[in-house]
């Protein structure tokens, strides 16, 4: 047979629908909600239409304050509304291409076909049945279609009516008359259900019979090999079930069960729409209600358990209380496993969760499609023999209908819909799965697109669908460290401690199979725990090259080695100064050689932990002896204090005596998936990560040289004393963030990356789209002001401007202090007394001009102390008297100070006391010039206020930036990802400029990408104010840098078009009265007009 006969009518339509011609751009987007919009709304609607439309790759870059969620809506919409409209009239055309081939017409569409005929079949008989059959696929998926809105619309009658009867249920429920739904979070009560954990058999504890390679995923392969593929090899079947798996994702016409496209319900083109956090998302649910796509449009919001969970007596399972505060909280792996208990094979059905309702063999398709399959995360794993196969689903498909046809009626957010959930009796968290495939928008957090494998468990169909992500200004990052896994020597430790518990209670239970699995991995974890005593061992040698120096470690004399214990703990050299082992960076092959692995299958162990549950049994076990231990100690000593086992002695009784700082809360991850994640992490390709091994501090933060920075304002400063206890640590480094998202842009139809200040955009291009470049370019990225890149043709770009007229913002680079002093607050200078000295007198100056509220942004929490802590001591004069005053208090005889706190608790309260200083004076108020007036707020780039906090208005008339935030260079992460940068880039420069010995022209790679991480975050903070087309504001960057060409480029269009340069302090002065003169004297002339 000819291999063209293998082309199915689905390949068809796809090659036609890329054939296309393109949509007509609209004029106007009349679901726009505001009667006429901004220029550049419009402009940014009809620039995403045209790039969703011509298949492209967008960065679209659009101030906050501009209505960017709104024209993202309105342009992504409108297309796929027009889209659709175009699809009913190629059906159209199509049927009258059909009723012409049957008269005998040839018509010659080919699709890459040899135009004679094909074996014994005439050429214009497999056009015909081809087309046939795309039109006969269109007309089934149109009619299911138009039932599945029918019944939408009923339930969209039957809501209106229940809200007009809303105040009387709810007067109802409130005198305890609940009939209608159980309160969100409570389930029903059944008897016998608060049973005591601890009584249980330690039988729930034994892994169950694993298979091995012929009958992984609960036997699947075995049942399947011979039925779809034939007598083939083990090796082969494993990566056709891999292709499988990502096929699914990505739309692709097999699944895992062999089932086609027919077999499934009709899957709907869809945008999803992703950002950080629910709240975010939430936000983007109320814009879309303010068009008039809310009412038609199917949506359907993905969350997690915490969010959408609904069984109180899981949730209260889940609840711990914070070592901190006495506030209670929920613990989302506790959660994760209450509800994965709840689903196990031979689970009393006291213990199920009523809530879940599991699709019959009939629902919605015609073979059971999986929704609750393993997944490659252990998230959603599920005994292949659960207890809800044997039950009777008839029940459970009405509730799955009636809840999938609810959330098909109206839009809702994470919270309603978790409120419809209880309402209906139905697990939402897995409902809103069920609903995906049906709806035209669905949005998402970060986490659930972006991983792979849990965008695999979730069976997204990126393929041909539009991927709009916002607040894409911190994607890289994202998905570094999204891909990135630490180890540390303790939880090493604790694995293997817990895994020879487990082996000797159930060694005559377990089968041979299972046995040799469990000694594998405590092989594994043999060979990490002995190259790290090989690594802390041995002393540091500069000349091996994998061998990386730390810049923050203290200098050694040569004279003085260092002492090193067999337990890695570094002792104390004669200098008094603690020393620790060089960092060490390797690149995956190297280190698996070292540690002596590289003869161990790691995807057979992976598959192992990953499909027996052997990592949460273990988990188990683990607590439920430690709970017996508390019980019996408690009774033995009268006291409930029990010293929780951390894995043998790794910690000395000095350390262990330190006060320690306080833990946020408990994590109950099972200690075997973190080391599955670590080995899973190590099948990247070489090249695209590298494995760390250093001594790490608790709680570091390689962004920030010092964390000794708690401040109080008043006669007594107060810092902490929480001791810093160092661990080796393994790590796997993703370098090629590349590599994962490709995919991604592969499948999609369109990925358009969103955001208030996307620049540098360079990054972007380079890191995340190198594939995407024409080969043959120049490699020098060349950022152009239009929508198209050069070399980067598949680009899409888009930059608009603010809506606030030019007159409406000022920023000012500050290059000189009140007394001369030069501002250039670099790492080697910033502490120098006189600098920050410089910055007070300043800023005192400066607060005296701008009204209402101030926010100032300092590079690090360490260095905001520092400089507080400064301005609270009496400075000496140049006449060499003490000051009468502090600079702390010259800044609050002018604006009341405010300092950003570390606990995102007390981030709201602090920003109400804020809000509420600033508007009890009146706006404008010339009785009240001389006292105090507004408020000054301390923050921290890269904090809770420097990014998803409005300051408009009076809350954010002048934002100063103290300094450039460019991150710890000692990091030993960030070395090695410049590195890695700078040798990519030496590759694409070729042999010729490699070899050249002049000097470069431009920064390497590496210096680029280190000073772009430093002006996005600028980027991000400045942002803060300037919230809508009335706002003004000023911006001072308080820092000579700024005036450099090559900093202004990438600052944001809108900020760096209106930057003026001062290199005297004079003017600073001068521009900031006359600035907000003309504003006072406009609004005084505004209200008297009035």
């Amino acid at each position: 047979m000819n291999a063209w006969d293998l082309t199915s009518s689905a390949d068809l339509e796809r090659q036609l629908e890329e054939e296309q011609d393109p949509l007509p751009i609209p004029e106007s987007f009349p679901a726009f909600p505001y009667a006429t919009p901004y220029v550049i709304q419009t402009e940014f609607m009809q620039q995403l239409f045209e790039c969703i439309d011509r298949r492209k790759v967008g960065i679209f870059e659009s101030p906050t304050g501009t209505g960017k969620s709104l024209s993202m809506i309105c342009g992504a919409v409108s297309w796929l509304i027009e889209h659709e409209r175009a699809e009913q009239e190629k059906m159209k055309l199509e049927q009258e291409v059909a009723e012409g081939m049957t008269s005998g017409s040839n018509v010659s569409i080919t699709c890459g076909r040899p135009k004679n005929q094909i074996g014994d079949t005439p050429d214009w008989v497999q056009q015909h049945r081809a087309i046939s059959d795309a039109a006969i696929e269109r007309e089934e998926r149109q009619a299911k279609r138009k039932e599945l809105e029918a019944r939408v619309q009923k339930i969209r009658d039957r809501e209106r009516k229940m809200r007009e009867n809303l105040a009387r249920k709810m007067k109802r429920q409130a005198a305890g008359i609940n009939s209608i739904r159980p309160t969100l979070g409570q389930s029903k009560k059944k008897k016998g259900q608060d049973s005591d954990d601890d009584d249980m058999d330690d039988t729930e504890f034994l892994v169950d019979e694993y298979d091995s390679d012929d009958n992984q995923k609960g036997g699947w392969a075995a049942k399947n090999s011979g039925d779809e593929y034939g007598n083939v090899s083990k090796e082969v079947l494993e990566l056709l079930k891999s292709f499988d798996a990502k096929e699914v994702a990505h739309g692709a016409r097999r699944t895992r069960f062999g089932m086609d496209d027919e077999d499934l319900e009709p899957d709907v083109l869809k945008i999803y729409y992703c950002s950080r956090t629910h709240s975010q998302l939430s936000q983007f649910i109320d814009e879309l209600r303010k068009t008039s796509y809310g009412e038609h449009l199917h949506v359907v919001s993905l969350g997690s358990r915490k969010s959408l969970c609904i069984n109180d007596r899981f949730r209260q399972k889940a609840t711990v209380k914070t070592n901190s505060t006495a506030e209670s909280i929920i613990n989302v792996n506790k959660l994760n496993d209450a509800c994965l208990d709840g689903q196990k094979s031979g689970t009393p059905s006291m213990q199920r969760c009523e809530f879940l309702h599991v699709p019959s063999a009939s629902f919605g398709n015609k073979r059971r499609h999986g929704l609750f399959e393993n997944s490659t995360d252990g998230s959603d794993s599920v005994d292949e023999s659960a207890w809800w196969r044997t039950d009777d689903t008839i029940e459970g498909d009405g509730k799955l209908l009636e809840f999938r046809d609810h959330t098909l009626a109206r839009v809702r957010d994470i919270e309603e819909l978790a409120e419809l959930g209880a309402e209906l009796e139905t697990c939402p968290y897995y409902g809103s799965r069920q609903t995906v495939r049906h709806c035209q928008l669905v949005t998402l957090p970060y986490n659930l697109l972006l991983h792979a494998s849990t965008r695999e468990s979730l069976k997204l169909m990126i393929k041909n669908n539009i991927l709009l992500l916002d607040e894409a200004h911190n994607l890289i990052n994202s998905l570094l460290q999204m891909h990135s896994v630490g180890l540390s020597l303790q939880q090493i430790v604790l694995a293997q401690e817990q895994l020879q518990v487990y082996l000797s209670r159930y060694e005559k239970r377990l089968s041979s199979t299972n046995e040799g699995y469990i000694r594998v991995l405590l092989r594994i974890l043999k060979c990490l725990e002995g190259f790290i005593h090989k690594w802390t061992a041995s002393p540091p040698q500069q000349s091996d090259r994998s061998i990386v120096s730390h810049q923050t470690q203290p200098a050694v004399s040569h004279q003085t080695q260092p002492a090193v214990s067999q337990q890695g703990r570094i002792q104390e050299a004669a200098s008094g100064r603690v020393l620790r082992p060089v960092d060490r960076v390797m690149k995956v092959n190297e280190f698996l050689h070292d540690a002596g692995m590289d003869h161990i299958n790691l995807f057979k162990a992976h598959a192992y932990l990953e499909t027996s549950g052997v990592a949460r049994k273990l988990q188990g076990l683990h607590e439920s002896l430690q709970r017996q231990e508390a019980k019996r100690l408690s009774k033995e000593n009268g006291s409930t204090t029990v010293k929780i086992h951390q894995g043998r002695n790794y910690l000395s009784k000095d350390s262990v005596q330190q006060p320690r700082r306080p833990s946020s809360g408990m994590s109950t991850t099972p200690i075997l998936l973190v080391v599955d994640a670590f080995l899973m992490s190590l099948l990247n390709a070489d090249n695209d990560g590298r494995v760390i091994v250093t001594m790490e501090e608790e709680g570091s933060n390689n962004n920030d040289e010092d964390e000794s920075d708690s401040v109080q304002l008043g006669p007594t400063v107060v810092k902490p004393t929480f001791a810093r206890s160092r661990k080796p640590t393994l790590k796997f480094m993703l370098l090629n963030p590349a590599n994962v998202f490709k995919p991604l842009v592969d499948e999609a139809r369109s990925v358009v990356l969103a955001g208030g200040t996307m620049e540098p955009v360079s990054d972007l291009l380079s890191h995340l789209f190198p594939y995407l470049k024409v080969a043959g370019t120049d490699p020098a990225i060349e950022i152009v002001s239009s929508n198209a890149c050069p070399s980067y043709p598949r680009i899409h770009r888009f930059s608009c401007g603010h809506v606030i007229p030019k007159e409406n913002l000022m920023t000012l680079v500050m290059e000189k202090t009140p007394t001369g002093g030069s501002l250039e607050l670099n790492f080697a200078n910033r502490t120098l007394d006189q600098i920050m000295d410089g910055v007070g007198q300043s800023l005192v100056n400066i607060l005296g001009m701008i009204p209402d509220g101030v926010v100032v942004f300092f590079v690090s929490y360490s260095y905001m102390a520092q400089v507080l802590t400064r301005w609270q001591a009496k400075s000496i004069t140049a006449s060499g008297a003490v000051a009468s005053s502090t600079i702390m208090d010259r800044i609050q005889a002018r604006k009341r100070v405010f300092v950003e706190p570390r606990e995102a608790s007390d981030a709201d309260r602090l920003l109400k006391e804020y809000q509420d200083c600033i508007h009890k004076i009146p706006e404008h108020d010339v009785a009240n010039q001389g006292s105090q007036r507004g408020a000054v707020l301390f923050s921290v780039v890269g904090g809770k206020m420097s990014e998803g906090i409005n300051f408009s208005d009076r809350l954010g008339r002048g934002v100063v930036m103290v300094g450039m935030p460019f991150p710890n260079k000692g990091s030993v992460e960030l070395q090695e990802r410049m590195r890695y940068m700078d040798q990519v880039q030496q590759q694409e420069l070729g042999q010729q400029q490699q070899a050249s010995k002049a000097a470069p022209l431009r920064m390497t790679a590496g210096s680029e990408y280190y000073e772009n991480l430093c002006m996005r975050a600028v980027n991000q903070s400045i942002g803060r104010a300037i919230r809508h087309q009335g706002d003004y504001a000023v911006i001072v960057l308080m820092d000579k840098r700024y005036g450099m060409p090559r900093i202004r480029k990438k600052l944001p269009g809108w900020i760096g078009s209106s930057i003026e340069t001062c290199e005297q302090f004079g003017p600073v002065m001068s521009k900031l009265s006359g600035f907000f003169r003309t504003k006072r004297e406009f609004a005084v002339k505004k209200k008297g007009g009035k």
